[in-house]
Formats: structure tokens, C-alpha cells, sequence
């Protein structure tokens, strides 16, 4: 792996990262909220927070910076946080 790529998955905790698309990765797509790096836990060095309150962790070849978007999966996103909300499931700044 270049320097480059390695430099794109370094991230600090209260940064953004996006999880790649994976069916092995839980919360894949989304993005969270970097809380911990531990370079020494085998489960993944990064533990991430997501807007329903669970945390994963993950290895850094599962994350990307959220910046790296391509266009269908803003729509998807978009879909998914407009279904939540409709449903009563999101909790953003307006809810209780």
C-alpha cells in the first residue's frame, strides 16, 4: 500500500469516517464519529460512534473519509435518513 492510501486512513478521534461498502462490515455506508484509536486492539483500531448511539470498531481498510462521496450513494444516504425520520427512528438535532 502507498503512503498515500495509508495517509487517506488516518484518522483522529472527533474526525468523520465513512465505513467502505462491505456485507462483512456492520454499519457499512454509514458514517460515525472517530471516539478511540487503539493501534493495539485486534478487533480494529478505531472505534466509531453512529447517530443511533451503537459503536463498532474498525480496521482502517474498512473506513474512508467521508469527502470520498460518489453520487448514487448520496442519494441512498438521503433516502435512508428521509425513510428514518418518516418512521420516527432518526434522532437529530430536533428530536427528543
Amino acid at each position: 500500500m502507498s503512503t498515500l492510501a495509508m495517509s487517506r486512513n488516518i484518522f483522529k478521534p472527533g474526525e468523520s469516517a465513512r465505513v467502505r461498502q462491505s456485507i462483512h462490515s456492520p454499519y457499512s455506508g454509514r458514517t460515525g464519529i472517530v471516539m478511540d484509536f487503539d493501534p493495539s486492539d485486534k478487533r480494529g483500531s478505531y472505534l466509531l460512534m453512529f447517530g443511533d448511539g451503537l459503536q463498532f470498531r474498525y480496521k482502517p481498510q474498512e473506513l474512508e473519509h467521508p469527502d470520498q462521496t460518489n453520487r448514487p450513494r448520496v442519494f441512498g444516504t438521503l433516502y435512508r435518513v428521509i425513510n428514518e425520520t418518516r418512521h420516527g427512528l432518526f434522532r437529530g438535532p430536533h428530536g427528543s
